[in-house]
This record gives C-alpha cells, structure tokens and sequence, in this order.
C-alpha cells in the first residue's frame, strides 16, 4: 500500500525517504570512483554496490513477508498452545482439542514463510534472492548474475582475492544490475522531507508532482543508468578475451602436465582427469589405467566446448544472459585451474630443487 505524507524530520515517519537517500548516497559514490577507475576505487565500488543491494533487497523481504504477520503470530500462538506447559496454555489446548489444534497449524504453515527459511532470508544475501524472485519482485535473470558478483565482492572483501582482469566490467555490470533491484523498490509509505540531501533532492524536484514521489526509486535507477551507462559491446569483448585467456593458459598447464608426468604411460587427457580424483584415491593417482576408469565430470573435450562459449560471448545482446553464461563458464573451469596452476607450481619448485 501507499501512503503519502506531508514533510518532516528524520523519524519513523520520514524513514522511507531517509532510507532511499542512504542507498542513492552509495550509487552517487560507486559512480565517483568508477570514473577514477583504478583497482583500488573499482574494488571499493564492488564493495559498495553489494551492500547496496543487500540492503534494497533485505527491506524488500521485509515488506514481502510482513503481508503475513498476521497469520504468522496466530501460527505462532497455536503451536505455543499445542505444546505449552503453562496452565493457560493446558486449558486452551484442552479446549481446542488436538486434532483440531493439529489441522488450524497445519492449514496455516501452508500459508506462511517458515521461521526456519525467514531466518536464512534474513541472514543470506542468495536466499534474499531466491525468495523475492520466488515472489516476483525480481526478475528471474537477474538471480544469477547477483549471485555471482556476491561471490566476487566475498573474494575482495573477507580473502584479499581481487579479479583485476574483469574488476571494471563487473562493477558496470554489478551498477547496472543494482540499477535493476532499485527500479522494483517499492518503499511504502514515503513522505517528503525538506531535509534531503543534495542527490535526493534533485531527483524530487525533477519529479512532475508530489504524487509521483513513489516513482524516486525508478526515477533514481534511469537517471543513474544515463550517468554511468553500460557499453555492452566493451563488456563483451573484456569478459570473452578474458575467459579465453584463462582457458589457453590452462590448456598450456595441462600440456605441461602431461609433459613432467614420470610414468612412460601417458595420453592426453590424463592431466585434466588426475586434478579430479579425490585425495585419498591413491590406487587412481599411481595406476594410470585405473584412473582412466575412474568417472570425473570434466575431459578435454570440455576444454574444448568451454572455449567455443567463451568465443561466443561476443554475439549474447542481453547483459543479464552474458555475464551470466560468463558466470556459468568460470564455474566450471575455476577449480580445475587451480589445481593445474599449483600442479605447475610444484614441478618448477621440484625443478629448482635439483
């Protein structure tokens, strides 16, 4: 529901707005340090725009889920009194009698987020996702793409591990996905203030009527979209170049393998199935025809077809469907290439060790 009223201070009352303004804040920074576009802004600006998201998405749920709180206290209640030792809770079971007890709870979880599943909501940047996607206040194709550039800001921010090849068109991208999440914002009531900083009080003056100003998160997404833009066409060539880089440099890791393996039996492929064994599988890792009868996800054939879809990132028009077939192919490599890296890694120690 909407409600309009009229202006005042930072309280209860004027928080919608005030909490608009603090995520417009962070997009008017991100935008500042895309243009200085250095590793160190661009990462910060990473940093930002995740939060920013975060924080859109976990008032979004919060609107989502408060539709039923009526219906989640009674549910609450009744499984108090279903299994309550307060007296008052005795009489009250006693009364409804358990087997009507047992169909009211039963009808009203159906109808109802679990207490199990509001927590993960409430804790989880993806499960925020999947449930507002479930709920149709995001669109499906944007799951994907915000799951993984959280997997990317969790790299720069807890483990110091920073993607500098594709840190700019992932921060374009991530701006313009964030852009996304803030045009399905529906903030509820919202109230003008007078009180507004600078970023948001030039979108409300902009604004036709009072009666628009449900229309600020909107309003703010395009005019942010037109400031930063999004060159779809560069995004392309860096994300594609990139994964084919990575994809010759494994296929030359691999060889290399290959190449230092002491056993006379050797054939292609053998590389990429030994990173794929588990540990403790040592009858796999000393017996080459053992390992080849072992079943692993991934052959150089894959290598192959990884390539082909890297190449053809250059023809995908749609930016959420790019990064994430973009997405969808560093998945499948990025564990195989970290193994070969060290696998490279530990002959050239061995190497200078003789």
């Amino acid at each position: 529901m909407r409600n309009l009223q009229p202006g005042m201070g930072w309280d209860g009352r004027a928080g919608q707005v005030k909490s608009l303004e603090l995520v417009i804040v962070q997009f008017e920074e991100v935008k500042r340090l895309i243009v200085i576009d250095r590793v160190p802004q661009l990462r910060l600006a990473h940093i930002l725009l995740d939060s920013a998201v975060e924080l859109i998405m976990h008032r979004m749920a919060e609107s989502e889920l408060s539709y039923e709180r009526y219906r989640f206290r009674e549910l609450e209640n009744l499984r108090r009194i279903a299994t309550g030792p307060d007296p008052y809770l005795r009489r009250e079971r006693e009364r409804l009698g358990a087997d009507r007890l047992r169909e009211q709870i039963q009808k009203l979880e159906g109808t109802v987020v679990s207490k199990a599943r509001r927590k993960k909501i409430d804790r989880e940047f993806n499960s925020k996702i999947d449930f507002l996607v479930e709920r149709n206040r995001l669109p499906g194709d944007l799951g994907p793409v915000l799951k993984k550039l959280h997997e990317y800001r969790n790299e720069t921010y807890h483990r110091d591990e920073h993607r500098i090849e594709v840190i700019r068109p992932a921060v374009v991208i991530y701006f313009d996905a964030a852009c996304t999440v803030l045009e399905h914002y529906e903030p509820g009531t919202m109230v003008l203030s007078d009180s507004l900083g600078p970023e948001l009080k030039q979108l409300q003056q902009e604004l036709p009527s009072s009666s628009d100003v449900f229309e600020l998160p909107r309003q703010a997404a395009k005019q942010l979209r037109m400031e930063v833009g999004l060159d779809l066409e560069s995004v392309r060539s860096a994300l594609s170049e990139h994964l084919l880089g990575r994809l010759t440099d494994l296929q030359g890791s691999l060889a290399y393998m290959e190449e230092n393996f002491t056993s006379d039996d050797v054939i292609p492929g053998d590389a990429i199935r030994l990173l794929q064994l588990d540990d403790g599988d040592v009858e796999a890792i000393f017996n080459p025809e053992v390992m080849r009868s072992r079943s692993v996800p991934y052959s150089m054939g894959d290598v192959t077809s990884w390539i082909a879809r890297a190449a053809a990132l250059e023809g995908i028009a749609d930016r959420h469907a790019l990064f994430t077939e973009f997405a969808a192919i560093e998945d499948s490599f990025e564990n195989i290439e970290k193994g070969a890296r060290q696998a490279v890694w530990s002959i050239d120690e061995q190497a200078n060790l003789r």
